[in-house]
């Protein structure tokens, strides 16, 4: 054979792959049991399982973001331009942005809003990509392009070492206060007119919008209650975790 003066030397040969393949495939195709086919349930039963799973999914998401601790004060450093665009694009795919779209949505509907939106679930559909649209301009001119401007942090910061009671106002005041690149208390006009600029631009593209002050002023109001109330979650939800779900 010509192998052997090669294992004779203490060599073994070289095996292709081809050769040994056909010997491993004939030893487990007779040793190894053909799997049963998985019982399916129909298409109803594949569609609600993927469902689950969606939802699972955008669940651990959304705790995933509650439970993410948010800065302290003492933490505080300023950013470049470059570190708020970077700011601006967290925030661009963060839960929160897709929720408030959400909040907005049924507010919308409740308001009963003149806009020509069509009945039932498409109809729902075109509010909510309105309302995430208005969402992501908001986050653009008021994380990114206003904040880069006027040198002002578009970023929370929690306050763990003051009372109950100054914490719950510290963070409803954030909406109107912020600090700015040097690190002074400031107005926040980088969400005010962040928040204004975005609902202006929304009365323009969407047919039927009422346009004018009134209008900014009602759903920048609806804002800011909305963002003070997801401040409070983030503010205590840390310390709320840790002591009940000794996380």
């Amino acid at each position: 054979m010509a192998v052997a003066p090669a294992v004779a030397q203490g060599t073994p040969p070289p095996m292709p792959f081809d050769l040994v393949q056909p010997e491993v495939s004939l030893a487990v195709s007779q040793t190894a049991p053909v799997p049963a086919p998985t019982p399916t349930h129909g298409m109803g039963g594949m569609v609600k399982s993927e469902v689950k799973e969606v939802q699972e999914e955008v669940k651990k998401e959304v705790e995933k973001a509650i439970a993410q601790n948010d800065p302290s004060v003492d933490q505080w450093r300023p950013l470049t331009a470059g570190q708020k665009f970077r700011v601006f694009l967290w925030h661009t795919y963060r839960p929160r942005t897709f929720a408030e779209a959400a909040v907005n949505t049924a507010f919308d509907k409740v308001q009963n809003n003149s806009a020509p939106y069509e009945t039932g679930f498409p109809g729902v559909c075109q509010r909510y990509g309105v309302e995430l649209a208005t969402s992501e301009t908001s986050v653009f001119f008021g994380r990114f392009l206003i904040p880069t401007i006027l040198r002002q942090d578009p970023r929370y910061f929690r306050n763990p070492d003051f009372p109950f009671m100054k914490r719950a106002l510290y963070s409803v005041s954030r909406v109107i206060i912020t600090r700015s690149d040097s690190g002074r208390q400031t107005f926040n006009a980088s969400y005010v007119l962040g928040g204004a600029a975005s609902q202006a631009l929304s009365d323009l593209y969407v047919p039927g919008q009422q346009q004018g002050l009134h209008p900014i002023a009602h759903r920048l109001s609806f804002d800011m209650a909305q963002d003070a109330g997801f401040n409070l979650i983030h503010e205590f939800w840390p310390d709320l975790r840790r002591k009940v779900f000794h996380r």
